[in-house]
């Protein structure tokens, strides 16, 4: 348990912070965190939306390549916090998808192509949390017209996931030192796993309550102010162009 949590934290602060912007990234990071935050979404989304239309062997290879290529490229680091997790959920596409092979034979390549797409989407979209700090995200989440509302939950989820995540592993490690050698009289595991999860849960209800009174000092009301809009650059349009010939790809093959 402490290992899970204490990755799980750290990977919303890597989600939070942007890796590959302030990490060292590669050269394609460096140069896709350059690229505005509403024009990376938008063309994410159409990556993700073709990958999971089509039926082409041929464009899932061609867009397996760019996502291995993409997560090749980057350190060691970088290279755990994004191939790694497509992997699981690869292996889990894989798992659920098992049951078919019961009902016909044929199924093999139709749960060849599910595990293929799972790896490609899941590969692209943490590649751009991984060029993108959340702050940029938010920013564009509100460029393109989403709910303050939706903005405001994913902000508070992902801050104070990492936050009780840190929290719970502390105490973890605190009963673990406790339990060192010779446990003490009246000791039990059980009732420290309780312990632990009433104390997070304390730690949550404070902070709930220092977010609303910094909100209520600052005057924040829930609404986000709009970004400034900025034209486009070059790197923009390059970016766009890229996604707009991949969606051509995808309809004509």
């Amino acid at each position: 348990m402490q290992k899970n949590v204490l990755h799980l934290a750290s990977l919303l602060e890597r989600v939070r912070l942007g890796g590959g912007a302030h990490e060292g990234g590669s050269m394609v990071d460096r140069a896709l965190s350059c690229v505005s935050a509403p024009v990376r979404l938008v063309g994410i989304f159409v990556c993700v939306l073709c990958v999971c239309l089509t039926q082409s062997p041929l464009y899932l290879m061609l867009m397996a390549a760019i996502a291995l290529v993409l997560v090749a490229v980057r350190p060691a680091r970088g290279l755990r916090a994004t191939f790694v997790p497509a992997l699981g959920a690869t292996g889990l596409a894989v798992v659920l998808a098992l049951p078919a092979l019961l009902l016909s034979a044929s199924a093999m390549g139709a749960m060849l192509k599910i595990a293929l797409k799972t790896f490609i989407n899941v590969s692209l979209v943490l590649g751009v949390s991984w060029t993108l700090t959340w702050s940029r995200m938010s920013a564009a989440l509100k460029a393109l017209h989403l709910p303050d509302e939706v903005i405001f939950t994913f902000d508070m989820a992902l801050k104070h996931i990492e936050v009780l995540g840190r929290t719970a592993h502390d105490l973890t490690e605190s009963v673990m030192l406790r339990s060192v050698g010779r446990a003490p009289a009246g000791f039990s595991r059980t009732d420290s796993v309780a312990g632990i999860m009433g104390m997070t849960f304390i730690k949550a209800m404070e902070c709930s309550r220092a977010m609303d009174e910094a909100m209520r000092c600052r005057g924040f009301a829930g609404a986000y102010p709009v970004p400034a809009r900025s034209s486009l650059s070059w790197r923009d349009a390059v970016y766009a162009g890229v996604v707009l010939l991949l969606s051509a790809l995808c309809a004509a093959l």
